[in-house]
């Protein structure tokens, strides 16, 4: 046909093979796992939201957001960018149904119109843990705990590093330094690209774009630079340095007890840092911020990050409600791993595969596979158009199945298969009623 389309998807957008798709898959179970132990429950929200949700109705919102609508007459929609914003939403909605402090978790994608690089894309996945309606930095200190504990399960808790630090410090800058407070966020949005510029980059957008002088862009690097031996030493400096700023006093104070809960609940001090350069992009942010990066790989950014929030639900209720989560970004983390070659990848969706090769033993065939997923092996029947066993075994071979059994006439009439271990290149006759607890 001359008018074939090309099957390429979206720039940043991706196909998912099977074995990727398992891995996904197996990794957000094993993450839903952790938040569960930790006693959040799931929730799911619309992948489609009005668009004032998503950017609070500020016309100035610098999202690449994805708009839809069916006709020009309908209501105008856009998809979520994040699973935070519409939690809140959520909160607002159902506050009559939920029991609060409410501990949520959502695994779903989110899409944003970025530039897509390395382990960036338009449409990913996002795995969120947050706490609605607890003041207390205890529930910061949980998070902290929960990101831990993912990483810990994950086996990568030694090759990454969760980095903290709190608005509030970031925000005292402006008494500091005496600029006008409304150049805040830009400053913030200037400091958080440290992770991918250099300093001499932040330092010309808040000289060129912010409009800060040389002296106060000097005083901006010398914070941010501060280094001591321990967390509180650390403190101390920055204390000393803002001059008690109530702001970024209370902040401080803040990181003071979150040090205090963090070592109450055994979180190595080698899993975290306090990082002040931590500014985090989004305006929705008043506490508590964190980002991870992995030690090896610090220039694909953060896997998991995020913070305090005690202002949001307000944009939908006059309920005062106190927020604080993470999210850890599923795909920039396979692709990082990948990169480090730590993935693993299973080809093959079943544990066993079944050959079909002898048409007078069909019946005892399909038998034989339905006794082993009723016993809850799973188990797969080759379902091709080729009667030949060797065909039918390179079948299995690329499949990568674990085990694959063969059953023909003489198997037949004398009730056993032939169970081949492929790991093992081992083959043995095993009986008929043994066979489920042989590959259990």
């Amino acid at each position: 046909m001359s008018n074939r389309i090309d099957p390429k998807t979206p720039s940043g957008f991706r196909d998912s093979l099977p074995a990727d798709t398992a891995m996904r898959q197996a990794m957000m179970t094993r993450i839903a796992g952790v938040f569960e132990r930790f006693g959040f429950a799931p929730i799911d929200t619309p992948s489609l939201e009005r668009p004032d949700v998503l950017t609070g109705g500020d016309e100035h919102f610098n999202k690449n957001i994805y708009r839809a609508r069916i006709t020009e007459d309908d209501e105008p929609l856009a998809l979520r960018f994040d699973l935070t914003v519409p939690l809140a939403r959520y909160v607002a909605a159902h506050a009559d149904d939920l029991q609060f402090p409410f501990l949520r978790y959502h695994i779903g994608k989110v899409w944003r119109g970025e530039h897509p690089q390395a382990g960036r894309y338009r449409e990913f996945v996002q795995c969120d843990v947050d706490i609605v309606g607890a003041k207390s930095m205890l529930a910061d200190a949980q998070i902290v705990a929960v990101m831990y504990a993912v990483f810990s399960e994950l086996g990568l808790s030694d090759r990454v590093r969760i980095r903290i630090s709190n608005r509030k410090v970031l925000n005292g800058l402006a008494d500091f330094l005496q600029f006008d407070a409304q150049r805040t966020p830009m400053v913030l949005r200037a400091i958080d690209k440290l992770d991918k510029q250099n300093w001499e980059a932040v330092a010309k957008e808040l000289s060129d774009k912010v409009g800060l002088d040389t002296q106060q862009i000097d005083a901006i690097q010398e914070f941010l630079v501060l280094k001591a031996d321990t967390p509180e030493d650390l403190l101390n400096q920055a204390s000393a340095l803002l001059k008690f700023g109530a702001q970024s006093e209370q902040g401080i104070n803040e990181l003071r007890e979150l040090i205090v809960c963090l070592d109450s609940l055994r979180i190595p001090r080698s899993a975290w840092e306090l990082d002040l350069a931590v500014a985090r992009g989004l305006g929705y942010y008043t506490g508590t911020v964190f980002e991870t990066t992995l030690l090896a790989l610090p220039q694909y950014g953060s896997v998991c990050s995020g913070g305090r929030y005690d202002d949001l639900v307000s944009r939908f209720s006059p309920m005062q409600l106190s927020g604080v989560g993470t999210s850890i970004g599923i795909d920039r983390l396979i692709a990082a791993l990948d990169e480090l070659g730590l993935s693993r990848r299973t080809v093959a969706p079943a544990r066993a595969a079944v050959l079909n090769f002898d048409a007078s033993c069909r019946d005892s065939v399909l038998a034989l596979t339905t006794t082993l997923r009723d016993s809850g092996i799973a188990t797969a029947l080759y379902l091709g158009n080729d009667d030949n066993l060797k065909a039918q075994l390179a079948w299995a071979v690329k499949g990568e199945f674990p085990f694959v059994i063969i059953m023909g006439a003489n198997e037949q009439a004398h009730g056993v298969v032939q169970l081949k271990d492929m790991s093992a290149r081992t083959q043995s006759e095993v009986p008929l009623a043994e066979l489920p607890g042989h590959l259990k």
